[in-house]
């Protein structure tokens, strides 16, 4: 992005300026203690704290299929909404005269994202069985895990990941989005609120974003075509 003004600072001939000297001294202690029992103490009680993550784990798919139109009406909103802040940011720049290429190839990078990741939204709950879903509207979590066959185990646990993946995606290209929005409205000599937000948005660079939609999106290709290790084997 190339909105913003060089700034030089001259100070001398280091780090601090008018040929300073900084001088380190680091002193080291250290401390010995006996962690046996702290790691026999560790073992004791990380099993409860894994069987209750497994518990409301399996409570969190069986409320996800009860409830899996909602889910997925407001999974389609993040999906195609995830480019808005995106639009905007080109609409300010075109009116502002600051608008690039690279800014236009973002934009078109947050638009496709959006609408594939909406595709794939719309696919994924395509494939999550109806009989599964009216199970999960008719009896209790365990109740709801103990009418499941071996297949019926790999498909909830496959469809609630491919809908966790696009959730994922879709927040990663919303940032992107607002990332390109505060760019947008940021003063060009890199003060005020909106660079402040540009900069905390450092990490979401489309780059960045890209890599990690790509990963998630094959994710949900390889969940809903049935090529995730079985968690019945």
């Amino acid at each position: 992005m190339s909105k913003f003004e060089s700034f030089n600072v001259n100070g001398g001939n280091n780090q601090f300026g008018d040929n300073n000297t900084q001088n380190n001294v680091t002193n080291n202690t250290h401390h010995h203690h006996d962690n046996n029992n702290g790691k026999k103490d560790s073992g004791e009680d990380i099993l409860p704290i894994v069987i209750g993550a497994v518990a409301g784990l399996a409570a969190l798919i069986w409320w996800f299929f009860s409830h899996i139109d909602q889910v997925y009406f407001y999974l389609n909103i993040l999906t195609i909404s995830s480019a808005g802040l995106s639009l905007l940011a080109i609409g300010v720049l075109l009116i502002t005269r600051n608008i690039t290429k690279e800014d236009i190839f973002r934009f078109l990078g947050c638009v496709l994202y959006a609408v594939g990741l909406f595709g794939l939204a719309m696919l994924a709950r395509s494939h999550a069985p109806s009989d599964v879903i009216q199970l999960s509207e008719q009896v209790k979590f365990m109740e709801f895990w103990q009418g499941l066959t071996d297949p019926g185990n790999d498909l909830v646990v496959a469809n609630f990941l491919s809908a966790i993946s696009i959730g994922i995606a879709a927040l990663m290209v919303h940032f992107g989005s607002i990332r390109q929005f505060a760019y947008s409205l940021a003063r060009a000599n890199r003060t005020g609120f909106f660079y402040g937000v540009y900069s905390l948005t450092t990490p979401f660079k489309m780059r960045f974003v890209s890599v990690v939609i790509s990963i998630f999106s094959g994710l949900v290709w390889t969940a809903i075509n049935g090529h995730l290790p079985s968690i019945s084997a």
